[in-house]
């Protein structure tokens, strides 16, 4: 154990950075005030160890925009940054394997090289010999709980507050009070509060945390796969970057990860969950070297994408026909896997159905769909017209989610995996889509993420 006092005492947090990088594949990093390009923050990119980051986001903008484009300009899964709001102020760094700094140190320059600053220094065999490794790694399981995934509209948002801060005057009232009027990410009360939260309230804020996390990972992983470097020859550069990682995803899964009826996306996770860059990585290469689609994807990618986004345009959609309805339920892979499970009683019938293929079971369901309404009157097309158009895009998280648990909203049958998909196809430049077979390649790579079933 060491007393850790820069200046006072001769022992520096640099000193411990210098000796932890060289020790450890993992940094997981607790620190609510950020600026400049931290020394931590530059040897974890240059040496390629992994860093998890949990900043504060308040008003006055505690990690600077900087430092999040870094994060956000990396798109690696090594290379992640988190932002719990208002009540964050801890400073802790945990590089695994070497020992855990627990103190008053930011990630500043002033903090590291001139600030006053105390704090302690446990070596991993101390961390260990006094049981603290279950206590930390519950510290930061809790942490993340609170947090938010930093998001390209989180970024934006903070760079214009950033801007207006720098121009102190006596306006600044008026920004504070706009900015939490609009913010993205909501507040956070005192800890003890929170359990006052309804059941509903709670399983909200968790989805939109989830939600928010897994749509950065696919935009990230969009970008990368887009890139000629891990490109086919079979798929062009202009095919919207959200469809490409749609099929590289659905490729990668119906050719590594599902096994006859059996999908391994658990026992993949066990092995790639230390290292999903990796586990990327060498997915995108196969990728890039695949001759032909293995799985009709280039049928999806120039067929089906193109109609899709047509079709669920904002000109479109609330006019579709019947059948043209049921032609883009046969485009929908979440709505074509979820027809076959859906019981003869749900569609109003006493008796078994025959035998059918997936084709006539999903005009079934479509047409079935297409007669509904949510408790509040609204019809499947308004329905999906409300979480696409239905205000800004940095909202439609929050639309998809009433969609797919607000009685109000809610349409039978018409669940997350569904929705979240359509959103793909009609945006998919902006959000790229997602499903539970998303979900599953995405886990199967080594990501944590949540696989919504309808």
């Amino acid at each position: 154990m060491k007393l850790i006092a820069g200046g006072l005492n001769g022992q520096y947090l640099a000193e411990l950075q210098m000796h932890g990088i060289s020790k450890t594949s993992s940094v997981k990093v607790a620190v609510a005030y950020a600026s400049s390009d931290p020394i931590l923050c530059q040897d974890c990119r240059k040496s390629n160890i992994k860093l998890t980051f949990w900043g504060r986001y308040d008003r006055s903008v505690p990690v600077t925009t900087a430092i999040l484009q870094r994060f956000l300009d990396r798109k690696s899964p090594n290379y992640v940054c988190k932002l719990v709001p208002d009540i964050f102020h801890a400073k802790v760094i945990w590089w695994e394997g070497y020992g855990a700094y627990v103190g008053s140190a930011n990630l500043t320059d002033s903090a590291w090289f001139g600030n006053i600053e105390m704090g302690i220094f446990l070596t991993d065999s101390e961390i260990v010999a006094y049981g603290l490794e279950e206590e930390l790694n519950d510290f930061f399981e809790q942490l993340d709980n609170h947090s938010f995934p930093l998001t390209w509209e989180i970024y934006r948002q903070l760079c214009e507050l950033e801007k207006k801060n720098h121009e102190i005057d006596r306006s600044m009232q008026r920004h504070f009070d706009d900015f939490e009027k609009h913010r993205i990410v909501p507040p956070l009360t005192r800890l003890t509060r929170i359990t006052r939260k309804s059941s509903f309230e709670r399983r909200r804020e968790k989805f939109l945390v989830e939600w928010h996390d897994t749509l950065q990972i696919l935009r990230d992983v969009a970008q990368r796969v887009s890139e000629t470097g891990y490109r086919p020859k079979w798929v062009g550069g202009d095919v919207p970057t959200g469809v490409q990682a749609d099929q590289f995803l659905h490729a990668y899964y119906y050719a590594n990860v599902k096994k006859g009826l059996k999908a391994l996306h658990h026992e993949f996770y066990e092995k790639n969950r230390n290292d999903p860059e990796d586990a990327l990585v060498k997915a995108m290469e196969w990728w890039k070297s695949l001759e032909d689609p293995p799985h009709s994807e280039d049928i999806t990618i120039y067929e089906w994408a193109k109609y899709l986004k047509e079709k669920l345009s904002k000109q479109y959609l609330v006019n579709l026909t019947l059948d043209e309805f049921v032609e883009v339920c046969k485009r929908v892979h979440a709505m074509r896997d979820h027809s076959l499970r859906v019981k003869y009683t749900s569609f109003g019938f006493q008796s078994r159905l025959p035998k059918m293929n997936m084709d006539q079971r999903i005009e079934l369901l479509g047409k079935w769909l297409f007669e509904q309404h949510s408790t509040k009157g609204l019809s499947v097309l308004k329905t999906i017209d409300y979480v696409l158009y239905g205000g800004g895009v940095e909202k439609l998280t929050e639309r998809l989610w009433q969609a797919a648990e607000s009685p109000e909203w809610r349409i039978p049958h018409l669940g997350i995996s569904s929705l979240g998909e359509m959103v793909g196809w009609a945006m998919p430049d902006v959000f790229p889509p997602r499903n539970g077979r998303t979900s599953k390649a995405l886990t199967a790579l080594g990501f944590k993420v949540k696989i919504h079933s309808e």
